[in-house]
């Protein structure tokens, strides 16, 4: 495997013995059978001790292994080692290496280490281990042993009426679409027939899937098999089901893609840059150029009617050997990134062009950026080099100047509280429309990472403000999501209005009918308290409101980086910049203010209509994740101080455990609360049930500690 391991210190358990935590968090969500061969017991054995935790009335539930694997390996990641861990999931280890490799970032989201873990095996509970355990499942089920339907999504009926009258494309990730090996599954697994009528009905034309070439073409540097064959079965498959409903498939392209460099051997004239264990298929040789110009032929020609291609050519992935910031191989060394990038996706349309294929080509600039190491001159350079029928997509808010709490910074990414688009993006977009191209702007409007775990977050008028500015500058295509912000919700509905030329008070009245007045007020609140939101990169991905009340805490120091939109410990440092800490809090507290405001808005009237219910549902989630944010960052500030102030932090315990509790009731009304495409849920009710466990012990701890000072 290509995972390196390191001895991490290990979070504090929250049970009496390690292979409890095993038990008690995958309990359900794998084979009782399975769990048993993993702790080395037997399935009764399981049972029982299942049941003195509480989990008596758990049914395995296999849709677990289908739509939340990612659940269960970030649940277990400090538990198991590899071994264990496929095991658990009835993988092979080469299995779980491709996973966590190509679903979409999940090793950097796993902080680019395999902690090293001990087996985990079964062992009979002593006395005093029986009694703990009685006393810990007392705290777990305090908020009852009852937990949210996992993956009960679509028993919804859905009354927006269809309209065709809209422009532009309107394209979006499917809510539950697999971002890695996405076409080696039926498509109906992740997309029914329903969902996709909802896409319809709430004016989604194009719907966007994670491709690999080594997945859908022969590869000629690699005995791959022909894998690629039931692949592209699939693919066709989808492309009619989609046809159907008038949508559109698009493939997201990130090629060529590197392999390991070990297997070059005997390659080595198509070797380029090498970083880590992979170098890149060099784009300097005419080898690998046959083979992208190939690879995209053959997938065209034969699976018929894709309705295009969007590209990103400067990448986290390492593609072409100037796809990275610092330098290229010796043959690439005298081209630049904008020549590289505009020659791969110009090869890619030719491709498109030859195989009788009326697909689109969407050059994403995504990187073709100053943090890329590009100027706005090199930028627009590589558009001057795309060939005319090479549609040009930019993300609207990158660069955008922003000023939060006097401190002033530009959007890096995408944005959902500040509306674009950004000066820079503007100008490319203007001038791609000057050189003859198509335009988009890709931008969020059910949420993003600043508020990533709800379906969509209530702040109309944010989104509704951003469409405006882009209907400015002629844009009438858009790329509505990255995986996030899938859900058919009243937000797209709402930019089907806005393309039908309606006002934003005409969408109020049709949809809230004589309560659009208050909904309308309420939401207004969310949007003041949403734009003091502190943003940053780092807040964007390392913070704590991305699992919000699952992060698990310790009044010790935990010597540990907090991950891209995963973990978060106590390195408060890591996702407050570039704001001071007081900024930080000051702002977080600014936005839950406001949101209050909105909230006691929408409590008044959220039983009158079942929309408004679930604006009310999601807001409340959203603000308990921010919540979870201020009070993890003001913890682990406080912490530090010795001798802490123990009143401050059984204060802010107490208000975590409180918000912790309200997650797992609102989870319980709507299974959509916590999940998200690429990482699947966040948390479960189970894994907030621990939190509650973990407060208390803490809890505990300080009150030990102060009965002992007063001992002393």
């Amino acid at each position: 495997m290509f995972l390196k391991t390191e001895k991490l210190k290990m979070p504090r358990l929250n049970f009496p013995v390690c292979w409890q935590a095993v038990l008690y968090r995958n309990y359900g969500m794998v084979a009782d059978e399975k769990l048993a061969q993993v702790l080395g017991t037997d399935t009764a054995t399981v049972r029982a001790e299942a049941a003195k935790l509480g989990l008596g009335k758990i049914t395995y539930d296999p849709e677990w292994l289908n739509s939340g694997y990612i659940t269960i390996i970030r649940n277990n990641w400090f538990l198991l080692d590899c071994e264990q861990l496929a095991q658990l999931l009835g993988w092979t280890e080469e299995k779980l290496d491709y996973v966590i490799q190509e679903e979409d970032f999940l090793y950097v989201k796993l902080g680019n280490v395999k902690p090293f873990c001990e087996k985990v095996k079964y062992s009979p509970l002593s006395a005093r281990e029986e009694e703990q355990t009685a006393a810990a499942a007392k705290i777990l089920n305090s908020c009852g042993e009852e937990e949210a339907r996992t993956f009960r999504f679509f028993d919804f009926e859905n009354h927006l009426e269809n309209s065709d009258v809209c422009s532009g494309s309107r394209i979006i990730h499917g809510y539950l679409t697999p971002c890695g090996d996405t076409f080696s599954a039926d498509s109906k697994n992740y997309l029914s027939d329903k969902l996709l009528r909802a896409y319809r009905d709430v004016g989604v034309n194009g719907l966007w899937f994670h491709a690999l070439l080594t997945d859908l073409s022969p590869f000629p540097f690699k005995d791959l098999g022909k894998r690629y064959v039931p692949r592209r079965k699939n693919l066709q498959e989808l492309v009619d089901r989609c046809a159907r409903f008038g949508i559109r498939v698009y493939l997201y392209f990130n090629e060529p893609r590197c392999m390991r460099t070990e297997d070059f051997e005997g390659l080595e004239e198509i070797r380029g840059r090498t970083e880590g264990a992979f170098s890149a298929l060099c784009m300097g040789t005419e080898r690998v150029r046959k083979y992208l110009y190939d690879a995209v032929f053959g997938l065209f020609s034969e699976v018929k009617g894709i309705g295009g291609v969007m590209t990103i050519t400067m990448s986290e992935n390492l593609t072409h050997c100037h796809s990275l910031q610092g330098g290229a191989c010796p043959r690439c060394k005298g081209k630049t990134g904008y020549e590289l990038s505009a020659q791969v996706n110009n090869i890619i349309a030719k491709a498109l062009r030859d195989s009788q294929s009326d697909a689109e080509l969407i050059a994403n600039l995504w990187g073709w950026s100053d943090f890329m190491g590009w100027t706005e001159e090199d930028a627009l350079k590589g558009i001057d080099l795309l060939d005319k029928d090479i549609s040009v997509l930019c993300v609207s808010e990158y660069d955008l100047s922003i000023e939060k709490g006097g401190i002033k910074s530009k959007i890096i990414d995408y944005s959902l509280s500040n509306p674009g688009p950004s000066g820079i993006s503007r100008r490319l977009l203007e001038h791609a429309r000057e050189k003859g191209h198509k335009t988009y702007a890709k931008i969020q409007v059910n949420n993003s990472w600043e508020c990533s775990a709800v379906p969509y977050f209530p702040v109309f008028d944010l989104v509704w403000q951003h469409l405006e500015n882009l209907h400015g500058i002629g844009i009438e295509n858009y790329w509505l999501s990255w995986t996030l912000g899938g859900w058919p919700s009243v937000t797209l509905d709402m930019v089907r209005a806005f393309g039908e030329g309606k006002t934003l008070g005409e969408w109020y009245e049709k949809t809230f009918g004589e309560n659009a007045g208050e909904v309308h007020a309420a939401v207004l609140f969310l949007c003041r308290g949403f734009q003091n939101y502190p943003f940053s990169l780092s807040a964007l991905y390392f913070s704590p409101k991305t699992l919000g009340c699952a992060n698990l805490w310790s009044l010790e120091p935990e010597e540990k980086q907090s991950d891209m939109v995963c973990f978060s410990y106590d390195d408060y440092e890591k996702w407050i910049p570039p704001y001071p800490y007081e900024v930080y809090v000051s702002q977080m507290e600014k936005l839950l203010s406001e949101m209050e405001k909105g909230l006691t808005v929408l409590e008044k009237i959220r039983e009158k209509d079942p929309e408004i219910f679930k604006i009310w549902l999601y807001a409340c989630a959203g603000y308990l994740h921010f919540s979870a944010d201020h009070d993890q960052t003001r913890f682990s500030f406080l912490k530090r101080k010795q001798p802490y102030d123990k009143e401050q932090i059984g204060e802010i315990l107490s208000h975590a455990a409180g918000g912790t509790k309200k997650l797992i009731s609102l989870q319980r009304l709507d299974c959509k609360i916590g999940y998200e495409a690429s990482n699947h849920y966040f948390y479960t009710t189970r894994s907030l049930k621990e939190k509650l466990l973990n407060l208390h012990e803490l809890a505990r701890g300080l009150r030990e500690e102060g009965d002992a000072q007063q001992q002393r």
